[in-house]
């Protein structure tokens, strides 16, 4: 399971991080004049380096949310949660917790192990049935996206590109996000730490993480767009 977890933890970082660094691009860029200006001088880079971060988020989404019972998914992961729901039990717990210690046996472990929450195939099927309502809201828009526009060039769907963008919101991309982060943090306080949460218990900042690194790359290149206009101005010829 610990394999699993992280597995689905890289799935749904790249996706977050896909989408915030989008995000941050296009808000910083709207509201700077300077970077809105930098940004245009290189045009093409840009126009590559969103579309890259486009494609990241939906084909890393699609395979999040994907049901096909062959591939890695949330579904996936909720499975195999269940199907082997006795590493989830307090004995392995406890094996957990003794290996973390480098073979120790901490003083406050028994303590701990006693009042360790034991989940059951029912705490699954939960989640399980909270990712259906999820799943439904990615079908209905951003799967076909995902499978006709992004993944494969449909035919068919080539002249409603942007009908089909256009049913986009990202209120609703970002409660992806924030479920799916919730899925994981939930999983991980049942395997490490014994303990039940539920969605909505968690907290997580990569939009505050990934804008401050994406802003510190558009001021540095804000500067170096300056710095080279002055150059050329210094060897225009006089007229």
């Amino acid at each position: 399971m610990e394999e699993l977890l992280k597995l689905f933890r890289d799935e749904v970082s790249t996706a977050s991080y896909a989408f915030f660094t989008w995000k941050t691009f296009n808000n910083v860029a709207s509201g700077d004049e300077d970077v809105y200006r930098a940004i245009n001088e290189t045009a093409l880079t840009w126009n590559i380096v969103t579309h890259s971060l486009q494609s990241t988020f939906f084909i890393t989404l699609g395979r999040v949310f994907d049901v096909d019972g062959d591939s890695f998914s949330v579904h996936a992961l909720l499975r195999e949660c269940i199907n082997k729901i006795d590493e989830f039990n307090k004995e392995s717990l406890k094996a957990r917790k003794i290996r973390e210690a480098n073979g120790q046996v901490p003083d406050w472990l028994e303590t701990y192990i006693e009042e360790a929450y034991e989940p059951t195939e029912k705490d699954f099927l939960r989640l399980r049935g909270e990712t259906s309502k999820i799943q439904r809201k990615y079908e209905g828009v951003y799967r076909p996206i995902r499978n006709k526009v992004i993944a494969h060039k449909d035919r068919d769907t080539l002249e409603n590109v942007k009908e089909l963008f256009g049913k986009t919101n990202i209120n609703h991309i970002e409660e992806f996000i924030v479920f799916l982060h919730q899925i994981e943090n939930i999983v991980f306080q049942l395997l490490h730490n014994g303990r039940l949460t539920n969605i909505g218990d968690h907290n997580f900042d990569d939009e505050g993480y990934v804008a401050n690194d994406v802003k510190k790359l558009l001021v540095e290149i804000k500067g170096l767009t300056r710095h080279s206009r002055r150059a050329r101005a210094k060897r225009a010829p006089l007229s």
